[in-house]
This record gives structure tokens, sequence and C-alpha cells, in this order.
């Protein structure tokens, strides 16, 4: 008797264990017990770098000479060091294996040398072009999207940041000087100026405002290093503030229809100053509309006790998850020496450690890299070696990493009569995935498929559009129930898959699914065979 016991034991032990293997079982669905089927559990990825929209490292660069190719004309020194990248674990590639983004930061001047004449063009062969095409093609070759940053004020700078040909229209400027250098910047409220300004976002618009190349773009470009703050208008006071910065929010939107666009959230923003530890009482207001209209968020303070203290951190806690945050660390070794005496770091691994945490606590979608010449001083270079840990606790438990944890679904269908199916879905990331923005609306979409089980093409589909992935929120699943029905699908064997699908793209996945196993080529997770009648 205790030798059949025994055997009845292992037997069901079997039985357990073989169905928390396969994750498959055929009972009703214990959430919604009038959905039967069969029941799927999914295995999530915790570890994997998915390239999703708005998401992940970015490597940050500008089109200086710092970045100029060097040595013979093949030998691409910038993306060389980049995929060949000195870090605590040795040599590692990281476009490859960390960083889906290339941030670019975008000086008019050097964009746009003259009227109608841009660096992106086949026959602009100025050094900066030379360099933009450089980088812009050595993303692309390592599948990598683009963002951008505009600067078109002068102050800091030893170069004019506008176009020349501004002052040959007759703008309105001042002068400021960087060390022992003179250099001239537009009136923001100059009518020249926003004509101008908006005819180069207009062209720059028509070459990127492409959704599949583009992560996004940082918006206006105007006031000290782009940030618009620290502006000088030609009335002499903030007056023209308002009319400046309904233009900017005006002209952002109207031309990047596609692609998210941001606001640095600044407690002066569009004034005159550029820091004081209280804050202009208009500023929220004027950031909240910028939203309204289809603006996201980023702050290039991460990091900054002084610079990223209440104010900032409440304007993006009371926006994360409505729009979608880009973090820029503000101390930068090769130039703020008095970082770690000022906000009391021990070291540099200690200021990114510091800026992580910030951009935890904002639930931020993107952290960057900053690119120098000396290696050793590149904020790049102080992640990777001295603060490698959070390069890793970003890609694994920042950047947003959905997937449905368990299903149940019909085992057998009949065209032209209703079927139910359970879902739920999990967010391990505490970023979120922004398929709400304005943008993006009625892009993205929670679908199951049935797919041809011998090419995997999809041969049915349908939406969930209550399932959207911009609700769903680390430690809080959701659960939906759908009701569907087929019409006219030919009758045999076909797999259920899930994806989130883009119907910009002829409706094919769009967003990875953070899964372990039975993910196709084409980012479908297959779950299992399902007949048609």
């Amino acid at each position: 008797m205790a030798s059949n016991r025994l055997i009845k034991v292992l037997y069901l032990l079997f039985i357990f264990s073989s169905v928390i293997s396969c994750g498959e079982k055929a009972v009703p669905d214990v959430d919604n017990p009038d959905i039967t089927g069969k029941s799927v559990t999914v295995s999530p990825d915790r570890t994997s770098l998915f390239r999703n929209p708005f998401s992940g490292w970015m490597i940050y660069s500008g089109m200086g000479s710092n970045i100029d190719q060097g040595g013979s004309p093949g030998d691409e020194r910038f993306w060389q060091r980049y995929d060949n990248f000195p870090s605590t674990i040795g040599t590692v590639n990281v476009p490859r294996d960390y960083a889906p983004i290339l941030l670019m930061r975008v000086i008019w001047s050097q964009a746009n040398p003259a009227p109608g004449v841009y660096v992106w063009q086949e026959g602009c062969n100025t050094p900066e072009a030379k360099r933009f095409k450089m980088l812009v093609n050595g993303a692309k070759e390592r599948n990598m999207r683009l963002a951008f940053n505009f600067t078109a004020d002068s102050q800091d700078k030893h170069d004019p940041a506008c176009p020349e040909y501004l002052r040959e229209r007759g703008c309105t400027y001042f002068e400021t000087k960087t060390g022992s250098t003179t250099v001239w910047t537009p009136y923001p409220d100059d009518p020249v100026f926003q004509e101008c300004y908006a005819e180069f976002i207009h062209d720059f618009a028509k070459e990127f405002n492409d959704p599949d190349r583009i992560a996004f773009i940082g918006g206006f470009g105007v006031g000290k290093w782009g940030e618009y703050h620290a502006c000088k208008y030609s009335t002499g006071d903030d007056s023209p503030r308002e009319q400046v910065f309904d233009f900017l929010v005006d002209t952002f939107v109207k031309e990047f229809t596609k692609i998210p666009i941001t606001i640095n959230a600044h407690r002066w923003i569009g004034t005159g100053v550029q820091w004081r530890d209280d804050f202009d009482p208009e500023s929220e207001r004027l950031v909240q509309g910028a939203i309204a209209k289809g603006f996201s968020l980023q702050s290039a303070a991460f990091g900054m006790h002084r610079y990223f203290s209440t104010w900032e951190k409440s304007m993006l806690y009371k926006n994360r998850y409505k729009v979608p945050i880009a973090s820029e660390g503000g101390w930068v070794k090769a130039s703020h020496p008095e970082a770690l005496e000022t906000d009391g770091y021990k070291d540099w691994g200690d200021v990114r450690r510091g800026e992580f945490l910030d951009a935890q606590e904002s639930c931020v979608n993107t952290l960057d890299l900053r690119y120098n010449e000396n290696i050793e001083a590149s904020e790049a270079y102080v992640w990777f070696n001295e603060a490698y840990e959070y390069v890793e606790k970003f890609i694994q438990e920042g950047c947003y990493r959905i997937y449905p944890d368990k299903l149940t679904l019909p085992e057998t269908i009949r065209n032209g009569e209703d079927f139910k199916i359970s879902h739920r879905w999990i967010n391990l990331g505490w970023s979120y995935c922004p398929t709400n923005i304005k943008q993006w609306e009625g892009r993205y979409h929670t679908t199951f498929a049935l797919l041809d089980k011998r090419t995997y093409k999809t041969v049915a589909f349908v939406y969930d559009d209550n399932a959207r992935p911009s609700d769903w929120i680390k430690g809080k699943p959701s659960n939906y129930t759908l009701t569907a029905r087929f019409e006219d699908v030919p009758p045999g064997d076909y797999f259920w898959a899930v994806g989130i699908t883009d119907s910009w793209n002829d409706n094919k996945p769009g967003i990875y699914i953070a899964a372990k196993q039975n993910v196709t080529s084409s980012g479908w997770l297959k779950l299992f065979s399902v007949k048609v009648e």
C-alpha cells in the first residue's frame, strides 16, 4: 500500500511539474470562471535589451570637431570607440548591447549654414555635414533610433549658434562674450528670427518626422543651452515671453506630428533668469499648457541636488505615466569639477548613482551616455567603469518591460460566433510604455491573431483596445476580458498569438513583448494551436 501511495504521489508531482513547465492547463480561467479554454502562463524575459520606442540608454553627442573621423577617411573614431568601449566587465559594444538611441545636439548654424542648405543633404559637404552624416549613418547601421536637441542661442558658445543669413535679413540681436570671443544671438521675439526658425524646423521635420527612425525631438532650442531659460528679449524685459512660448510650442506641434517632442521642465522657463532657488509661478502653467498641446517632458539636471529639487521633482512626478520623460545628467565631469563638493558626492561614480536615483524617482524613459574625446573624462566612461551596475539596472528594471503573464483562450472557434479571451499584463520596468501620447494616437494596439502554422503570417486578428499599454504600471497587473468574433476565416488549424501591433506598419508587432520563449522573429508571442470550424 505504501508503495502504491508513493507511486500516486510521484505521478501527481509529475503532472504538476509538467503543467508548470509548459504553462498550460485546460481548466476555466480562475480570474473569470465564465471563460473556458486553455490557460497559458508566460515566463518573462528580465534581462534582454529591447529596442522599444522612446526607451533606453542614449549615446549623446554633438557635431563638433571633437568627433572628427580622425586618421584615414574610413577610420570612424567615434563609432569605433563606442563599439569597443572599456568597462568594468571588459570591452563592450555599447550600441549593440546597451544603447538603442543616439541623441544629437544640433546647433542651428551648423545644421543650416545657408538658406535652404542643410547638413543632411547630399550636396552639403561642410565639416559639420560630414560629421552629421557619419553619426546618422552609423546609427542606422547599428539599428539605433535618433533623437535631437536644438540650440539657437550663442550664450556660452565660442561660435554663433544661428546662421549668418539671419543678420543679412535684418534680424535684431544681442551680443555676449564667451572668454575673449564675442558672439551674437537673435532676440527670440524678433519676427525675422521666428520666420527663419519656423522654416528651419519645418524643413528638419520634412526629413525627420519619421517614427521608424526617430525616438523623440527636444523642442524649443531658445535660451541658454537651448533650454529656454536665461532668455533675452528685444524689449529688455520678459513681456514677450508668452508670445515666444506659444510660437515655439505651436511650431513644434505643427511640424512633428508622428514623433514625441519634449519640453525642458525648468522653474524659470522663458524668463531672463538662469537660476534662482525660488520659482516663477507661471512656469508650471506654461509647461502644463505645452503638455496639453502634445509635449512630453525632459530635464537636463538629473543628479544636481540644487537644480533638480522640489519643484522639478514635483513637476515630473505629477506627469509621470501621463507623458514620457527624457533624462539628461546635469553634472559633466570635464566641465563641472565643483560637483563633488557642491552636492556632497564622494566620486564621479557616486554622481552617476545620484543621477540614477533621481531618474528612478521620476520614472524616466531614457538616460544618456555623454561623449567626450577624452574617453576617461566622459560620462559614458564613468557609467561603465564606476557605476556599471546601474547601466544594467536601467535596462533590466527601468525601461518598460511588458508581457502577458496569463491568458485564457478557446481551443476551437467558429466563424460568426462570439468567443472570449481573458488576459493579464505586467510591466516589470518603472518607466511606462507611452502609447497614449498625442503623436501616437490610434497607433498601437493589443492584438490577438491567428497565424498560419507554416508561414507564421497573420490570417486574422482582433484588437482589445481596452488593454492599453500606457496603463501598465509596475506593481499593478492589469486584467481584461475580450469578446470578439472572426468572419470568413478558412477552416483549419492555426496558432493563437498576441502582440502589441503598429497600425502604421501593416499591423505588425511594434513593441517587443518581454517573454522568455515562443516569440517569433516578427515579434508575435505564439501561444498554442487553435482550430477554426
